[in-house]
């Protein structure tokens, strides 16, 4: 049996190969072109290959299966712990070919590519939440800074207080923040429909909206994230993967319980 550890990038990979005794058998980089994947599929068919999970793993560990490569991915944040990784990509590569052969990647958990899209769309939804509170503090802090008196419903349909209350000269910005507040609404009114079809065919997401005060978005951000309660040996495992375990330091008798990890 022999391994390969591929470092991934954007534009190439690095690969570093080793026979049962750990000797290189490969080191090259490939671009990431069809034509250099398919030269990276005759490097290491016959390997047993492992990738640092991340944003440009996804395609090329797709890529690699879909071919009839069997692949690992690690873990990146323990990863890192244990083999002090990054350094350059050719140590790298050699660094995870020998810590697989020794059978000490931390192993991650890669979702199918159907999980990935909804996860995207829990992803799309918070980011336009977050885009327009920031807008929203934008519009309440250029309200305090000029003494405005504006309405309690300030982002209402109803806007006459613009022309009344607003000076000319901050009147602009005003309705540009504004006019992006309404434009956030119709996206979110958009992705949360896309949510909520996605979230009526999943069996387990139904489980959940169907409790009080459990919303699609919410049943579909648990249900993605889990990705099948039965991969966790425990309630324990699931909590902690989850980050709502508290952190622990502790020292002989001592142990201090701080605030959950979210990680």
């Amino acid at each position: 049996m022999e391994y390969a550890g591929i470092d991934t990038h954007k534009e190439s990979v690095q690969v570093h190969r080793v026979d049962e005794n750990t000797n290189p058998v490969l080191r090259e980089r490939y671009p990431t072109t069809q034509q250099g994947l398919e030269k990276l599929i005759e490097g290491v068919r016959g390997s047993v290959c492992v990738l640092e999970a991340c944003t440009t793993s996804y395609p090329i560990y797709d890529f690699l299966v879909a071919n009839g490569i069997e692949v690992k991915v690690a873990h990146p944040l323990l990863l890192k712990s244990i083999s002090g990784l990054k350094k350059t990509d050719k140590v790298d590569a050699q660094r995870m070919a020998l810590m697989l052969k020794a059978g000490i990647i931390p192993l991650a958990h890669i979702p199918s590519q159907a999980v990935r899209v909804d996860r995207d769309l829990v992803r799309q939804h918070i980011s336009i939440v977050n885009q327009r509170t920031a807008e929203k503090n934008r519009v309440h802090a250029l309200l305090l800074r000029y003494r405005v008196k504006a309405p309690e419903n300030v982002f209402g349909k109803k806007r006459n207080w613009l022309d009344d209350e607003v000076p000319c000269e901050v009147r602009p910005v005003l309705e540009q923040c504004l006019k992006h507040i309404d434009y956030l609404n119709k996206v979110k009114y958009q992705v949360d429909k896309q949510i909520e079809q996605k979230a009526s065919k999943n069996p387990d997401a139904v489980i959940l909206f169907s409790m009080p005060g459990v919303s699609y978005f919410s049943a579909l951000l648990v249900v993605s994230f889990i990705d099948g309660v039965e991969r966790f040996g425990s309630s324990e495992q699931l909590v902690s993967y989850s980050g709502l375990a508290p952190r622990i330091s502790q020292s002989g008798e001592k142990t201090i319980l701080g605030h959950i990890s979210k990680q």
